[in-house]
């Protein structure tokens, strides 16, 4: 790695997928760019423990990791104690190879120097064992097989007309990335999942939609399909989005509550019903982005990555090398430094190589929220829980999709938020052949209840994993997530924090928060031009 500048123009602090996106932009746009990060690689989670203010130690992780079956057992399956002796473990082995390595040039040296030729390497010293056990055979039985699979801890997929497709494509990271469209999309009602219509002959023919509501709901989608804002004649006279909310716009279009429910969920892409009493423009812009994604590929809005989620943020930070942008892994932050004024003067870490205390100077700091816990820097937004399975067997209703999304909404279950499903086989090379990678989550509402499993019960059944069913080569990985979300805009001190990722399965919030930071940052709206390769220039 290069030496580290005196002072950069911005310091980011995580390799979660915003930070990296920023990274890159900023890069592109000719800014000094240094990312650290406490983790060993891009978007991995991080072997730091965090020690709260009641005692307990928690492992943080980065939500964009994608983690072979080794690392997914021992995030899970190990305890916290198992984590923290491996861990030493590692260095401990590390610091024996290295003598080993140095005594062992030395003998060699000694021999060479008295001519002796017989001379051969002494046996190897015996290494610490590992603390805690491998994953079952069934899902591989060494390294080479457990790195088959790729498994994306936020499993969320791209919107195919979407603000990070397009920041994809225009920074020109698609050249080093591949992406496929996911097979479809379903929303479940009475139990059954139905694909989403987007256009009017889909309308009429699906069973989401009641034969009174067809004729409405045909008027709607032709509304949606030919709407542009700078032609009159393509909006509709009784409705203006700046003033008219939404709850008044499906009543305009004659769409009852249930319509209206599976178009705000699963099209519109909103967790819960907010947004009905709010400006209607947003929620039009979101149906109409669905409905432009949508007919990118026919099967269904969405596009995912080969080799899982983890790609994006490394991809997004050899882009920012690619502009000179420095990466240092392994550093964890220690400190911001402030001038009298209050305002980011610095940051304090140990130097990636040589370990030795490190100051850069530097205006700006973005930063991932699990960096400043127990801090007034940020405040808890609630729980989400979410569960990755690994299954033998396709999505039942989904007429054997290798991938889908799948929404059960909130009325249907008795609850204030939906439950969202996502599927991917091995075509996405996320898993071995046979296998199917799928991942249940919701906003967690009882979390007094002592058993949040509980709220994914619905999702489970739709999986064919009800009430604790598993095959012999299925499993469930379970996690309960705090989420967090800035106190302040950053504008007063130049550190601006981002926001922990939500349940659903898509990216679009993700997006969001990525233009609200930069404006935050530079005072302006996100503007990104497209790019050459800069080997190319």
């Amino acid at each position: 790695m290069e030496d580290l500048n005196a002072e950069y123009d911005v310091v980011v602090v995580g390799t979660g997928l915003t930070e990296c996106i920023l990274s890159g932009v900023f890069g592109s746009e000719g800014k000094k760019v240094l990312n650290i990060d406490a983790n060993s690689y891009y978007g991995g989670y991080v072997p730091l423990f965090h020690r709260s203010s009641n005692g307990k130690l928690t492992q943080l992780h980065s939500e964009s990791a994608s983690l072979n079956m080794f690392d997914m057992w021992k995030k899970f399956r190990w305890t916290e104690e198992q984590r923290r002796k491996e861990d030493e473990r590692k260095k401990e082995t590390e610091r024996l190879e290295n003598e080993e390595r140095e005594a062992e040039d030395k003998r060699r040296a000694a021999a060479k120097e008295a001519g002796d030729d017989s001379y051969k390497p002494g046996p190897k010293v015996p290494k610490p064992e590992q603390v805690g056990p491998n994953p079952p055979e069934v899902f591989g039985k060494d390294a080479r097989a457990w790195n088959q699979w790729h498994i994306s801890l936020t499993p969320k997929f791209l919107m195919a007309d979407g603000e990070l497709t397009r920041i994809l494509h225009q920074t020109g990271v698609t050249q080093y990335i591949d992406l496929l469209s996911v097979h479809g999309s379903f929303v479940v009602k009475k139990g059954i999942p139905s694909r989403v219509p987007s256009t009017r002959v889909e309308a009429v023919k699906s069973p989401l939609v009641s034969t009174m509501q067809k004729y409405y709901m045909q008027n709607f989608l032709q509304f949606i399909a030919s709407y542009k804002e700078d032609d009159p004649t393509t909006h509709k006279k009784e409705l203006n989005l700046d003033t008219n909310t939404m709850r008044e716009a499906y009543k305009i279009f004659g769409l009852d509550a249930w319509t209206s429910e599976f178009i705000g969920h699963a099209m519109a892409l909103y967790a819960e019903d907010s947004y009905l009493d709010k400006p209607a423009r947003e929620p039009i812009e979101r149906i109409i982005l669905y409905v432009k994604s949508m007919a990118r590929f026919g099967n269904s809005p969405y596009i995912f990555p080969l080799y899982g989620l983890g790609e994006l943020p490394e991809r997004f930070s050899f882009l920012s090398a690619v502009y000179g942008g420095t990466y240092a892994l392994n550093t964890p932050l220690q400190e911001i430094l402030y001038d009298g004024d209050g305002k980011v003067s610095g940051v304090r870490f140990p130097h990636p190589i040589t370990k030795k205390d490190t100051v850069v100077k530097t205006k700006k700091v973005i930063a991932d929220p699990t960096y400043f816990l127990n801090t007034k820097r940020i405040r808890p937004v609630g729980k989400l829980i979410r569960a990755i399975c690994v299954l033998q067997h396709p999505v039942e209703g989904t007429d054997n999709a290798e991938s889908a999304q799948i929404i059960i909404p909130a009325s249907q279950m008795g609850r204030k938020n939906d439950i969202y499903i996502s599927v991917l086989s091995s075509i996405f090379n996320v898993c071995p052949k046979g296998f199917y990678l799928a991942s249940v989550s919701t906003m967690v509402e009882n979390p007094d209840s002592g058993n949040p499993h509980s709220e994914l019960e619905p999702g489970f059944e739709r999986l064919g994993l009800g009430s604790g069913r598993l095959g012999e080569k299925e499993e469930k990985f379970i996690q309960v997530v705090d989420l967090y979300e800035p106190t302040d805009d950053g504008t007063k001190d130049n550190v601006f924090i981002s926001r922990s990722y939500d349940a659903t399965t898509h990216f679009e919030t993700c997006t969001d928060d990525v233009k609200d930071i930069y404006k935050r940052v530079e005072g302006k709206d996100l503007v990104i031009k497209e790019r050459k390769d800069k080997a190319e220039e």
